[in-house]
C-alpha cells in the first residue's frame, strides 16, 4: 500500500491548480479601493481594541460630573479635552467607544471562532461519513435552526445572567449550526472528487482525508461565512446589551452606550450617534471584506482580480 504521508503522493492526489500567492492577493486588494479602505478601518479598530489602555485619553469608568453632557470637541472645566464629548456622568465618550470596541470585537471574534471550529468539524465529518451519524447531526441542526436565536439567547441569558463569558457561550451554542450545514454540503460535493477517491484508495484514514484533503479545498467559503458571522455577532451583542442582557455596567459596550444615551437623544445626540456609527461601519466593513474574499476565491470571478497580478502573470 502506498505511503500517503509522502508529500509527493499528497501533492499528486490533491488538486494543484495555479494558486495566487500573498503578493497577488495584496495587489488585488490594492486595486479595490473600497475594500482596501474597509480593511484599513478594521485594522485600526483592532489596534484600538488591543491597545485601549495606551490609546484611550481617559479612564472608561472615570466620573466627572462637572463636565457632564459636553458636546464633541469640547474642553472641560479642568482643561481636559473631549474629542467626542461626554455622557450624563461626565465620562469621555471616545474612551468608552474604544473600550466598547474591545468588548464587541472580542465577543464577535471568539463567538464566531468557537462556532466555526465546532460547526466545521461536525459538518465535514457528517458529510464525509454519512449514514446514521449524518442523519443525527443534520436533524439536530435543523431543529436548532428552527428556533429564533435571539429569543433563545434572551431566555438563556435571563437564567444565567449577562456578562462577557455568557455571551460567548450563548453565541457559540446558537451559531455553530450554520457552519455545520455549509460544511456538510461542501463535504458532500468533495466526497466524489478525484483527489478524495484517490486518497481513500491509497488507504488514508477518514480523519486525514477530511482535514488534510477536503478542508484546505473548501476553506474559502467557510472563511466568507466566518467573516459574516463576526458582523452578525457584533450586532447581536449590541442588541442584547441594549436590552440589558449583555455586558453589564459599568463596563462599556456599544449597545449599552446606545441604551444609556437614548433618554438624552434630543439634547445630546452624540451619545447615540457615535456608538451607532461604530456598529454600522464595523458591520459594513466586515461585509465588504467577506464579499471581496468570495469574489477573489470564486473560480468564475477571480480571473478579473488576477489577470495582471503583482507577479507579472497575464
Amino acid at each position: 500500500m502506498a505511503d500517503v504521508s509522502n508529500p509527493a503522493i499528497e501533492d499528486a492526489i490533491d488538486p494543484k491548480d495555479e494558486r495566487e500567492n500573498l503578493r497577488d492577493y495584496l495587489y488585488a486588494l490594492r486595486r479595490d479601493k473600497i475594500t482596501a479602505s474597509a480593511v484599513l478601518f478594521l485594522l485600526a479598530l483592532l489596534a484600538f481594541t488591543i491597545g485601549a489602555e495606551f490609546l484611550a485619553p481617559h479612564k472608561p469608568t472615570g466620573l466627572n460630573l462637572a463636565d457632564r453632557m459636553l458636546p464633541p470637541f469640547s474642553t472641560g472645566k479642568k482643561g481636559l479635552f473631549y474629542l467626542l464629548g461626554t455622557d450624563e456622568l461626565g465620562r469621555d465618550l471616545f474612551t468608552r467607544l474604544i473600550y466598547g470596541a474591545r468588548v464587541s470585537v472580542s465577543v464577535g471574534l471568539l463567538g464566531a471562532t468557537f462556532s466555526c471550529v465546532f460547526g466545521v468539524i461536525a459538518g465535514l465529518t457528517a458529510g464525509y461519513y454519512g449514514g446514521l451519524y449524518e442523519d443525527l447531526v443534520m436533524r439536530f441542526v435543523d431543529g436548532m435552526l428552527s428556533l429564533p436565536s435571539l429569543l433563545v439567547a434572551l431566555f438563556v441569558l435571563f437564567i444565567l445572567g449577562g456578562g462577557f463569558a455568557n455571551l460567548i457561550l450563548v453565541f457559540a451554542v446558537l451559531h455553530w449550526m450554520v457552519f455545520a450545514r455549509m460544511s456538510r454540503g461542501l463535504a458532500l460535493a468533495a466526497r466524489s472528487k478525484t483527489y478524495v477517491v484517490a486518497a481513500k484508495a491509497m488507504g488514508a484514514s477518514g480523519r486525514r482525508i477530511v482535514f488534510r484533503h477536503i478542508l484546505p479545498n473548501v476553506v474559502a467559503p467557510i472563511l466568507v461565512l466566518y467573516t459574516l458571522e463576526i458582523a452578525i455577532l457584533i450586532l447581536s451583542e449590541a442588541s442584547l446589551s441594549f436590552l440589558g442582557f449583555g455586558v453589564q455596567p459599568p463596563d462599556p459596550s456599544w449597545g449599552l452606550m446606545i441604551a444609556d444615551g437614548r433618554e438624552h437623544i434630543r439634547s445630546a445626540w452624540w451619545l447615540v450617534a457615535f456608538p451607532g456609527l461604530a456598529i454600522f461601519l464595523t458591520a459594513l466593513c466586515l461585509n465588504l471584506v467577506a464579499s471581496w474574499v468570495r469574489a477573489v476565491t470564486d473560480p468564475a470571478q477571480r480571473w478579473r482580480w488576477f489577470a495582471i497580478g503583482s507577479g507579472g502573470r497575464e
